[in-house]
């Protein structure tokens, strides 16, 4: 049972929400009698004679890799990490000053999370303001795959100056995953002995600049 769906190689079946029942059809009648569109998370595609839910099929896993490495996708990807970040550190009992500013309730939008972007590259280019590095939004999305562990350091990445606040305009800088995975919550002086100075030096601007009260920290 199933319909072709896509290029016509994967049929594609749902399951009634209510019911349970499983048909060609793409909608159901709710408990108020309205015709609604049966949920993502219920739609299954037929791959290599076995049925898989929709988000496991290559057209869609396909269709998903090329949104996400637009600079749209990536920063929507981003703010989605960064929000399940924070929750799962207050979670954990850490204290947080501040909250995500970045938050943007309407669905596909982060227009926020991108101004800031775009504020930043104006000043220091397509870029890593610290290592230089130019900035790529690539994402693997493979399925299975250690790929899928492997990360692209170049790639753009929420870096919150200190640890102790969250992602507020003046404690978010963007930065290459390269120096975001190295710098973790290490302090100054533990960087210094294995970063080069320039890149060090870099850093202490940008850290002077946003919160030129924190001179002693560095």
């Amino acid at each position: 049972m199933g319909r072709p769906v896509g290029s016509g190689r994967y049929p594609i079946r749902y399951t009634n929400p209510i019911t349970g029942v499983i048909s060609s059809s793409s909608r159901y009648i709710d408990e108020k009698g309205i015709k609604k569109e049966i949920p993502t998370r219920s739609k299954e595609c037929l791959v290599d004679n076995k049925w898989v839910k929709i988000h496991f099929a290559p057209h869609h896993r396909k269709s998903v890799k090329k949104r996400i490495n637009t600079k749209k996708g990536f920063m929507l990807n981003l703010l989605k990490h960064m929000n399940e970040g924070m929750k799962k550190r207050k979670e954990k009992g850490r204290e947080i000053q501040g909250e995500n500013e970045f938050i943007d309730n309407r669905r596909g939008r982060c227009d926020k999370l991108i101004t800031q972007f775009n504020e930043q590259v104006e000043r220091h280019g397509y870029k890593c303001p610290v290592t230089h590095i130019p900035f790529t939004t690539n994402v693997a999305y493979n399925l299975k795959d250690v790929n899928n562990q492997v990360k692209t350091f170049s790639n753009i990445s929420p870096d919150r100056i200190f640890n102790n606040i969250g992602y507020t305009k003046q404690n978010t800088i963007f930065t290459s995953q390269l120096w975001n995975l190295t710098k973790r919550e290490k302090p100054i002086s533990e960087l210094e002995k294995i970063i080069k100075p320039e890149i060090i030096e870099r850093y202490k601007a940008i850290v002077m600049e946003r919160f030129p009260d924190q001179k002693y920290v560095l």
